[in-house]
C-alpha cells in the first residue's frame, strides 16, 4: 500500500461510507458556527427583562434604607423634645414646656445629622437638594425632603416633603371636689404629612 494514497483509499472506505463522513462533517461545521439571530433576539430579550427586574428591585431597596435613614432621625428628635420637657419637669419649669413646640428641635440633639442643612425661612423646597433635613422657622416644621422618589406618594401631587411638627401633650387629674385638671405630660413630634412609601 503506497504512503501517497488518500487516507480513505488506504483504510478501506467505500463510496457510501465516504459520503457519510463528509455529511458528518458538514452538520458539525454548521452546529460550531454559534447562534442564529432569532437565538441572539431571545437571549438579549431575556437579559432585558432580568435587568429592568434588578433595577426595579435596587430602586425599592434605596428608597427603603432612604425611608429607615429618616424614621431613625425622627425618632432621635423626638427622643430628644422627650428629654428636654422631663428636664424642665424635674427643675419645676412645666410651663416652659409649650415654647419647645417654636424652638428648633434639632439643636437639642447631641449631634446633628450629616444631612442637616440648617434653619431657613420661607423657603423653596425645589431649590434645595434632596435626601436633607431642615428647620423652617416660618412654620416651625422640621421637613425632610426626599430623594429616592419612586414608591413615595404624597397625597398632594409633587410634594416630596415629609414635615413633621411639635405637640404639647397633657394629662387629665382628678381632684378632690370630682373634678378634672388638666396638666402638661410632655411634648412630642408628629408627622404632618401625608403619604405611603411601600
Amino acid at each position: 500500500m503506497s504512503i501517497n494514497q488518500p487516507l480513505w483509499s488506504r483504510v478501506g472506505l467505500t463510496a457510501p461510507h465516504r459520503l457519510s463522513i463528509a455529511v458528518a462533517c458538514m452538520c458539525t461545521n454548521k452546529v460550531s458556527k454559534g447562534f442564529t439571530l432569532v437565538e441572539l433576539v431571545v437571549v438579549i430579550s431575556i437579559m432585558a427583562v432580568m435587568a429592568t427586574a434588578a433595577l426595579d428591585r435596587l430602586f425599592w431597596y434605596q428608597g427603603q434604607a432612604e425611608k429607615t435613614a429618616m424614621e431613625y432621625t425622627a425618632t432621635m428628635i423626638k427622643s430628644g423634645l422627650w428629654m428636654k420637657a422631663a428636664s424642665l419637669m424635674m427643675s419645676e419649669h412645666t410651663s416652659g414646656i409649650p415654647t419647645l413646640t417654636e424652638q428648633n428641635p434639632i439643636d437639642l440633639l447631641a449631634q446633628k445629622p450629616e444631612n442637616y442643612l440648617g434653619e431657613m425661612r420661607n423657603v423653596k423646597i425645589e431649590m434645595l437638594e434632596s435626601g436633607n433635613w431642615l428647620y423652617d422657622a416660618s412654620t416651625h416644621q422640621i421637613v425632610y425632603i426626599v430623594k429616592h422618589r419612586r414608591y413615595f406618594k404624597p397625597e398632594v401631587t409633587e410634594d416630596y416633603r415629609v414635615r413633621y411638627g411639635m405637640k404639647v401633650l397633657y394629662g387629665e387629674m382628678d381632684i378632690a371636689s370630682g373634678n378634672k385638671v388638666l396638666y402638661i405630660a410632655g411634648v412630642t413630634l408628629v408627622p404632618l404629612s401625608k403619604y405611603t412609601w411601600h
